[in-house]
């Protein structure tokens, strides 16, 4: 807490000195330069950042750029309260203010909604994004239940595409590094037809070596190997009528799979029925696997967005959209290179969503937005294990009659409606009333089919067998069916003395969807678990000084989470195997503060800054442990640090009429965190520092620019997320994030 006390004290420093910086920037220059003004869509209409009575982080293409950042991840410590990592299914782990979910199978939704051109991505393997042809990225903290809908509990982050450009522009950027990396992002638009029709095409290319070798076949693990692509099109074709048709696409075929390291050790049985013990790795990047030879993944989609302007005050807006996702996973739960808990995962999903909207806004008191909005998801999950050298209390499972391997299918259908309002009443010049409110009702189905193999020369890895094709025993079905709905409104008070100065409050209700437990092998376990609900409470300052050079946001925030949906690994207390449970097991009271800075003191100078403090704590959490009901509410919230912080420095510097040089730093800070729902002292993350910086030449016009870049310049190992298998098949495990990396890059403009 010294530590947190600190750095809100820097923050506020840095917002104290503008009257020195403008002084000094006065001397500088006759013309000061300001910072550029931010466009956000949060409320679903343009408004300026500092006007959006909301907690909005938001990134620039230059920004992101600056940031390296060429994934979703990259922006994670520069967002107060936000954690937002890749997680074992090459899934988007996304946390915001203490509320996320970290499970990557296809039954547990999201906590915080990832929206692509304002279309939900359901699946978390399909929105890890590469971030390239961006024209921003938004990062609404806090439920946005009203606007958004489902599984915006904790809140939404937003990648908005760059449009079709109505003059002609190209972009190109090739780099290579370490770890034998290669990466090309490249775009190219302009006007097809002058004035009616515009057009763009845009792709991204990455590979590189996996940052781990596997001591097994002597390879590297986890490497990349990555395309991804958009093309749209602008037509409009009158003055009030625009149709935007976009398409994209993204293909992983790396080699192998991300694997975990051993930070326990494990007892397996060996190939001639010995027991062999296997210690806790000494090396987080060395890994002895069996089970990584697969991580592919399709996805692609479309959607239309069709504008129309019903008058200068009304505007209508439609957007439809379909995605398809194919993702095949190999995931060695055991570390180890024997099968004693080897995953074999194949997913085929569907989505297609409706959202009708309607916005009126004749520049008087009041103003709002409208709609409709329809979703349906259909995901098919095979799923498999290889568990043959497993053991229970010191014999090999098999001499108990439990299967050696077993499969089994998920086929799972979501539909969800809503109709929401929202709007803004100005009671008079200075001070809003906004209220707002949504609708939710939502059907689901599941069902599951099972195999079991008592076969030890059965592997579901190696060469899967057909399923239910009597090779096995089939196991007993189970099905479900539950509906579920949700109010979901808030309600909010802004104050606006002024242009540089805007204080408000709020209350909201954020929902996340209900479900049935895709491990469940039981009636009584696929019994349905209920939505998580929270209420928040807000109150916030934005803040703009020394004539638009600096900007200095602040908020607090206020979390009552209730029926909180969690994930246990354990084993039966009776036979000793695998179990999983997931359940509505917990409630917690999360609150904290947040601020961020922007400054730009001087032409050369620009500063950004963040602080993120989290007091997160469960009220109860109550789960079996040794099939004893226990109450574990002393454990801390998962990826929920105390503290974060960041700061970033550039600095441009002209060299001539010509050419200029450009210096980056910036810095990261977590303090300690929980990886995993248990807390166990072996998986939690200490407190750590990232460093990230690049040089880079540029020339004046913008066009061309050659950048050495490094990140985790001090070569950190980062675990990222922790599995507790301790219970069951005895060990516990740890992923962990990139080693030190660098590379060289060049970057040309048109």
């Amino acid at each position: 807490m010294r530590t947190a006390i600190l750095g809100a004290c820097s923050l506020a420093t840095l917002a104290m000195a503008a009257p020195s910086w403008a002084q000094e920037a006065a001397q500088a220059q006759a013309e000061p330069a300001q910072l550029d003004e931010i466009v956000v869509t949060a409320r679903r209409r343009s408004e300026s950042l500092q006007d959006v009575p909301v907690a909005v982080s938001a990134f620039s293409e230059e920004r992101l750029s600056d940031l390296q950042a060429d994934d979703i991840s990259g922006i994670q410590y520069s967002v107060p309260n936000l954690y937002l990592d890749k997680g074992d299914g090459a899934n988007a782990v996304v946390y915001l203010r203490g509320v996320g979910q970290n499970d990557s199978l296809a039954f547990a939704d999201p906590g915080v909604g990832i929206y692509v051109d304002d279309v939900f991505i359901a699946r978390s393997q399909a929105a890890f994004l590469e971030l390239f042809d961006v024209d921003r990225v938004e990062v609404l903290r806090g439920p946005q239940g009203t606007l958004y809908g489902r599984n915006t509990i904790g809140g939404a982050v937003k990648f908005v595409s760059s449009p079709p450009p109505a003059t002609p522009g190209a972009y190109l950027e090739a780099g290579v590094g370490n770890y034998d990396s290669r990466i090309l992002k490249g775009r190219l638009g302009g006007p097809l037809i002058e004035g009616v029709l515009n057009g763009k095409v845009a792709f991204a290319y990455s590979q590189r070596d996996g940052f781990a070798e596997n001591s097994v076949d002597g390879q590297d693990d986890g490497d990349q190997n990555s395309l991804a692509g958009r093309v749209a099109l602008d037509w409009t074709p009158t003055d009030r009528l625009s149709i935007l048709v976009s398409a994209d696409a993204k293909r992983d075929r790396p080699d192998t799979s991300r694997s975990p390291a051993r930070e326990t050790a494990i007892t397996g049985v060996g190939p001639g029925g010995a027991l062999v013990t296997y210690p806790a790795a000494s090396d987080p990047y060395r890994v002895d696997v069996n089970a990584n030879g697969l991580s592919d993944l399709t996805a692609y989609g479309a959607s239309v967005t069709a504008r129309y302007e019903a008058s200068d005050a009304v505007t209508l807006e439609s957007i439809t959209a379909w995605r398809d996702l194919d993702f095949d996973l190999n995931l060695d739960t055991d570390g180890s290179p024997l099968p004693i808990l080897d995953i074999l995962l194949l997913q085929e999903q569907s989505q297609f969503s409706q959202e009708l909207r309607a916005t009126y806004d004749d520049g008087g008191r009041f103003s709002g937005t409208a709609g409709l909005y329809y979703f349906r998801d259909e995901d098919t999950t095979f799923s498999g294990v290889d568990n043959g050298s497993a053991t229970i209390f010191g014999f090999p499972v098999t001499l108990f009659g439990f299967p050696s391997s077993s499969l089994a299918q998920t086929d799972q259908v979501t539909k969800s409606w809503a109709v929401f309002a929202d709007g803004s009443y100005k009671i008079s010049d200075t001070l809003t009333l906004g209220l707002g409110a949504r609708y939710t009702s939502e059907e689901k189905t599941s069902a599951r089919l099972f195999e079991n193999f008592f076969d030890p020369t059965v592997s579901v890895i190696r060469a899967t067998p057909p399923f239910l094709a009597g090779r096995g025993v089939a196991g007993t079905p189970i099905e479900g069916e539950a509906d579920f709905d949700a109010f979901t409104p808030k309600v909010s008070l802004s104050y606006q003395p002024n242009d540089d100065l805007l204080f408000y409050g709020s209350a909201a209700r954020g929902f996340k969807s209900g479900g049935f437990d895709g491990r469940a092998t039981t009636d009584f376990a696929f019994n349905a678990f209920r939505p998580e609900y929270v209420w928040s409470y807000e109150a916030g300052a934005k803040t703009s000084w020394m004539d638009g050079r600096l900007t200095f946001n602040a908020a607090y925030f206020y979390n009552d989470y209730t029926d909180i949906q969690v994930t246990s690994f354990g084993s039966d207390p009776v036979t000793g195997v695998f179990v999983s449970l997931f359940t509505n097991a917990a409630a917690a009271t999360i609150q904290g503060l947040e601020f961020e800075l922007a400054a730009r003191p001087i032409d050369q100078l620009t500063i950004n800054a963040s602080l993120g403090l989290l007091d997160a704590e469960y009220d109860e959490f109550d789960i079996l442990v040794g099939g004893v009901a226990t109450d574990v509410s002393d454990r801390a919230l998962v990826n929920s640090p105390d503290v974060n912080a960041s700061l970033a420095v550039t600095w441009e510097q002209p060299l001539s009429d010509r050419l200029g040089l450009v210096l980056h730093g910036d810095a990261g800070y977590r303090s300690d965190l929980a990886t995993e729902i248990t807390d166990s002292p072996v998986l939690r993350q200490d407190a750590y520092t990232l460093l990230n910086a690049f040089a880079a030449l540029r020339s004046t016009d913008g066009v061309w620019e050659v950048r050495a870049g490094v990140q985790n310049l001090t070569d950190e190992a980062v675990r990222v997320q922790g599995f507790n298998l301790a219970d069951f098949p005895g060990v516990q495990l740890g992923f962990y994030a990139a080693p030190r990396t660098y590379d060289l890059r060049l970057i040309w403009r048109y």
